[in-house]
């Protein structure tokens, strides 16, 4: 099993929905495979990190005074049905414990379904709702919006981690590879991608001297980038491309600095992420990062087609 494929099967895998034999041959790869085991560790805790904060969320929480409401009228609709039992007689057929225990049930499921919906519900409000007309002093983030901001905020620190130690300090564990090899080993969006960013690097005549200085596939904290180094007026510029899974949200560029002189812009589309890590100045940074990103999405959408 490559890794590629494992991948694909990474969501069936953490569902248990794999027959014993490929889970096997999941279980095989993941023994010789630390990038792989990354993946898998960085995949459960997002999906643990959203589905807490579903089940946490106010906005999910069943108001109790409509749950009292719901025990006090389907347990008053079970002792208005006791005249209908009694003209059937059948406490006498089945017995005054097994009627007691049906109708326990027949509450249950009718409460859980009452559960279920106003969950599903619930969770629709928080995917689709804005904070229109809200106060400027209340926080309206909800928790799912909060979980993937500090996943977001996770990423770009990888980003700016393997800008560091692979352009400037060339101090990665593992050796970078080839973006042809990184494409057969890996995923598609590797080939050619080199030729995308440089393309769009050129065409953008405001970009002052720029020299295209390498491009491989390297990992960084377990994480694969693909990485096209720039020189540009005297500084590096490290241009970035990862796998995400992260739901795509807003199409603005997201800045971060993370000292003095580093500056991070980023942003990202469908399963995609792109930043640009530089000396440069934050405006550049984001100039730079708004020049690239088309260009880096139509060769992705192309592999898709």
């Amino acid at each position: 099993m490559y890794c590629k494929d494992f991948r694909q099967l990474l969501d069936s895998y953490i569902s248990d929905e794999l027959l014993i034999e490929t889970n096997h041959d999941v279980l095989r790869h993941l023994e010789d495979c630390g990038d792989c085991r990354h993946t898998l560790t960085a995949h459960r805790d997002l999906r643990m990190q959203l589905r807490n904060a579903i089940v946490t969320s106010s906005n999910t929480q069943i108001d109790p005074i409509f749950v009292s409401r719901v025990k006090r009228e389907l347990h008053q609709q079970v002792l208005n049905s006791h005249g209908w039992m009694s003209s059937w007689d059948l406490s006498g057929v089945f017995g005054s414990r097994v009627l007691a225990l049906g109708f326990g049930c027949l509450l249950i499921m009718a409460f859980g379904a009452l559960l279920v919906f106003d969950k599903t519900n619930s969770v629709a409000r928080i995917a689709n709702s804005s904070p229109i007309n809200a106060p400027a002093n209340v926080n309206t983030e909800s928790e799912i919006a909060r979980s993937v901001r500090v996943s977001w905020q996770q990423l770009t620190a990888q980003a700016v981690g393997d800008h560091e130690n692979c352009a400037i300090d060339h101090k990665l564990k593992e050796e970078p590879i080839s973006l042809d090899k990184a494409a057969k080993t890996y995923e598609a969006y590797y080939n050619g991608l080199e030729k995308t960013v440089d393309d769009a690097m050129k065409a953008d005549l405001t970009a002052g001297n720029v020299q295209l200085l390498e491009s491989h596939m390297c990992i960084y904290d377990g994480r694969r980038f693909a990485h096209i180094v720039f020189k540009q007026d005297g500084k590096v510029v490290s241009v970035l491309v990862t796998d995400t899974d992260l739901p795509t949200g807003s199409v603005d560029v997201m800045t971060a600095k993370y000292d003095e002189n580093t500056n991070a812009a980023g942003l990202h589309f469908g399963h995609y992420a792109l930043f640009v890590v530089s000396d440069l100045p934050e405006a550049d940074n984001v100039t730079l990062a708004k020049k690239i990103a088309p260009a880096i999405r139509l060769h992705t959408e192309k592999l898709k087609a």
